[in-house]
């Protein structure tokens, strides 16, 4: 069953989450006035950690559902995305109750910092509220708890809490200086062990080619074997009775033979095992010297190059196991490898590296083009302050939690369960009949999903989708506000 949720919301969260849809059916009508948590005694309605909830998800599934879902299927809240043996359900609402008592504790200390919300930005929260609750019918409302309170309540909650972390990091120190925030950009051609399939067709050529040379002398000795059998033959017919005569000789030898090979059996199978490994070792050790050969032919090649660029193109175009491309990073940085920044460091301008750098079984090549970006450097000098706010920002947030006193009542908390699917529309898809990600979502996540891998953890996809969750909406509250 699905069903759609109609465009309601206006401004930013209209781009979020007002072209939705849900799917699913069988869920059971929740009483949302129950409490489902307390902040200090203050009572939070289980109707509004749904609705917030509800958001969250939509939010999630929008950006990285479908990418999720292509390893691991459609069930992507029963899966344990994280491989710590709990359902990344479990997971999610658990840091989406995290947020909302940061959302609470916010509001609570709005006054420590002067923080409050405008007339303008309450109508504009009222009204965008009112056009949702008009805009869609009695059953998508009654899934996401999407009364008008609750809405309201939502949307003031998040404007708060960005308006409060705004200010909680402006005393930061914006000083950041050359060598803090010193990136170089580097140039490689990294060469990858060749698959297996690789190596036996590359055996294959030249078996076929070897078995071409050989068929003329097998025929040759094949006819010269026959010859050879037809006198044996004859002999052996004369021979018949000695081998009678000598064969219950050696049955008792055979007797105390078998005897022995059973005993040799089990050394010999724990052989082929040890013959295996060396086998599979040694193919191991001769891919990973051939990959290496390939790479400091390379580097030859590159020494005498003019340009290293268009060396490093020509080899990746000749050599289906050679990519080129570029990193850009500092000496503090976590990526790329340490062998790599360590190799590049303290090297000028147009500086190649006179060593292969091996790394995960892959050998680089690499070339240092620029020693000081200084379009790099001010982007990470953003990010350096942009990370001493956020340190700030959750340092409040730590002193607030372990002063404060918040409890969950699992038992109601335990009902919101993933039984309904969440996307989100833009008006354009929707008028086409196809379900895409508006371009305000796109842009929030789409630097947070190319990043993504099986490797992320939940914890950081749920605040990529928290945080440009509070982002959006507070921007759009204070766009309407201001016109």
């Amino acid at each position: 069953m699905r069903t759609g949720l109609k465009r309601g919301l206006v401004l930013g969260l209209a781009a979020c989450m007002a072209a939705a849809s849900l799917a699913g059916c069988g869920k059971k009508e929740l009483d949302t006035a129950k409490t489902v948590a307390t902040l200090d005694g203050e009572e939070i309605p289980v109707g509004l950690a749904n609705c917030v909830l509800r958001y969250q998800q939509a939010q999630f599934e929008t950006v990285y559902g479908s990418w999720l879902k292509s390893y691991y299927g459609d069930d992507i809240w029963n899966a344990d995305l994280s491989g710590s043996g709990t359902a990344y359900g479990v997971t999610f609402k658990e840091e989406v109750m995290t947020s909302l008592e940061k959302m609470l504790l916010a509001e609570k200390h709005m006054s420590d910092f002067g923080v409050e919300i405008t007339e303008e930005e309450k109508n504009a929260i009222s009204a965008a509220a009112a056009e949702f609750v008009a805009a869609n019918g009695e059953e998508v409302l009654e899934k996401m708890s999407a009364a008008t309170e609750n809405v309201e309540r939502m949307l003031t909650l998040y404007t708060i809490q960005r308006k409060m972390e705004t200010a909680m990091g402006a005393d930061v120190d914006t000083e950041v200086s050359d060598e803090e925030a010193a990136q170089r950009t580097v140039s490689y051609v990294r060469f990858d062990v060749k698959s297996e399939e690789e190596t036996e067709a590359e055996a294959d050529t030249e078996a076929a080619s070897e078995n071409a040379e050989t068929e003329a002398v097998t025929e040759k000795t094949t006819e010269a074997a026959e010859t050879e059998a037809e006198a044996d033959s004859e002999a052996s017919l004369t021979e018949e009775d000695a081998t009678k005569t000598e064969s219950a000789e050696e049955t008792e030898a055979d007797t105390e033979a078998v005897t022995e090979s059973g005993t040799e059996a089990a050394s010999e199978a724990d052989t082929e095992e040890e013959t295996e490994a060396e086998t599979e070792d040694e193919e191991t050790k001769a891919a990973k010297a051939e990959a290496k050969e390939r790479a400091e032919a390379f580097l030859e090649t590159a020494k005498t190059a003019e340009d290293f660029a268009a060396a490093a193109e020509e080899a990746a175009e000749k050599d289906a196991d050679a990519t080129t491309s570029s990193y850009t990073f500092g000496d503090e940085d976590t990526y790329p490898d340490t062998a790599i920044i360590e190799a590049t460091k303290d090297l000028e301008d147009n500086t190649l590296v006179q060593e292969v750098i091996e790394v995960n079984d892959s050998y680089y090549v690499l070339h240092v083009d620029d020693a000081f970006d200084e379009e790099a450097v001010a982007n990470k000098k953003d990010q350096i302050i942009e990370q001493r706010r956020q340190d700030a920002v959750d340092a409040l947030y730590e002193e607030w939690t372990g002063a404060a006193e918040f409890t969950v009542d699992e038992e109601v908390y335990n009902k919101l369960i993933f039984d309904i699917a969440l996307t989100i529309e833009t008006e354009a898809a929707t008028e086409a009949g196809t379900e895409e990600t508006t371009e305000a979502v796109t842009e929030a996540g789409s630097e947070a999903e190319t990043e993504a891998s099986t490797e992320n953890t939940t914890e950081e996809v749920t605040e990529a989708s928290t945080e440009s969750t509070t982002e959006e909406v507070t921007e759009a509250v204070t766009e309407a506000a201001t016109e």
